[in-house]
C-alpha cells in the first residue's frame, strides 16, 4: 500500500497498514462489544464484528457513521438465549468486536481498507461481519469472498435496487452499491422488498436476469 506525505504528515494509509500488520486483531472488551457479553466469560472467537461507519455518499439525511455504535449499543438489550436452539449461541460461536478505527474520507481508499480487513480476518479462518455505514461499503465487504469462492449469492434487503452505474457522478455511490458487486461475474443477487427503481437501471436488470432475482415490495 503506498504511503504519501502531505504537509509533512503521512496520510491514513499508514494507519491502515499498521492496523493490518498487527499479528493480533485488536478487540473491544466483551462488555463493550456486540451483545455486551460478561467480561468474565472467556471464549475463542469464530466471528469478528467490524464497525465500519462510512458516511460519504449519502444523499438524504445523515447519521450512517453512527450505525455501528448504535447497533452495538442496542445489542446489549438482546436476550442471549435462543429458544429454538435451546442454548446461548454466542458460547458456541464466539463473537468478538474490533476496536473502532479511522475510516478514510476517500471512498476508494475506504473500500480498499474494508476489503483488506475482511481478507485478513478470512485468512485467519474467522468469519467477518461488517456493521455499516452506508450501502456503498458492500462491494468492499464482499471482495475477499468473491476471490475466495467460485460463486457468491448476495441476499439483499432494501427499498431500492441500487443498480445505477453511478449517482451524482460517483460510481461507488450508495445508489450503485449492488451494481458494483455485480461487476464480479461470479456474483448473483436475490433482492427483497424493492419498491423503487429508476428507468436507467432497467436495461442492466433485463440484461442480467440470469443473475438477478427481485422480490418486489408490492407483491
Amino acid at each position: 500500500m503506498p504511503i504519501t506525505k502531505v504537509s509533512g504528515k503521512t496520510e491514513l494509509e499508514k494507519t491502515t497498514q499498521k492496523f493490518l500488520d498487527k499479528k493480533k486483531l485488536q478487540y473491544l472488551s466483551n462488555k463493550k462489544g456486540f451483545l455486551g457479553i460478561d467480561n468474565k466469560f472467556s471464549f475463542k472467537e469464530k466471528v469478528v464484528i467490524i464497525p465500519f461507519g462510512l458516511e460519504k455518499t449519502v444523499s438524504y439525511g445523515s447519521g450512517t457513521k453512527n450505525g455501528p455504535k448504535e447497533i452495538i449499543k442496542a445489542s446489549h438489550q438482546v436476550e442471549l438465549y435462543d429458544e429454538e436452539l435451546n442454548c446461548e449461541p454466542y458460547k458456541k460461536i464466539g463473537i468478538k468486536t474490533l476496536k473502532p478505527f479511522k475510516i478514510d474520507k476517500n471512498i476508494n481508499k475506504a473500500l480498499k481498507k474494508m476489503a483488506d480487513i475482511n481478507k485478513k480476518i478470512l485468512d485467519k479462518k474467522l468469519f467477518p461481519m461488517t456493521f455499516g455505514g452506508e450501502h456503498s461499503i458492500t462491494p468492499g465487504c464482499i471482495e475477499p469472498f468473491v476471490k475466495k469462492h467460485k460463486k457468491i449469492c448476495l441476499l439483499h434487503f432494501d427499498a431500492h435496487a441500487d443498480l445505477r452505474d453511478s449517482y451524482n457522478g460517483e460510481k461507488f455511490s450508495h445508489a450503485s452499491a449492488i451494481r458494483r458487486c455485480l461487476d464480479h461475474k461470479n456474483v448473483s443477487l436475490i433482492s427483497f422488498g424493492i419498491r423503487n427503481i429508476s428507468k436507467n437501471e432497467i436495461p442492466f436488470l433485463k440484461k442480467n436476469r440470469s443473475r438477478i432475482n427481485i422480490f418486489w415490495a408490492q407483491r
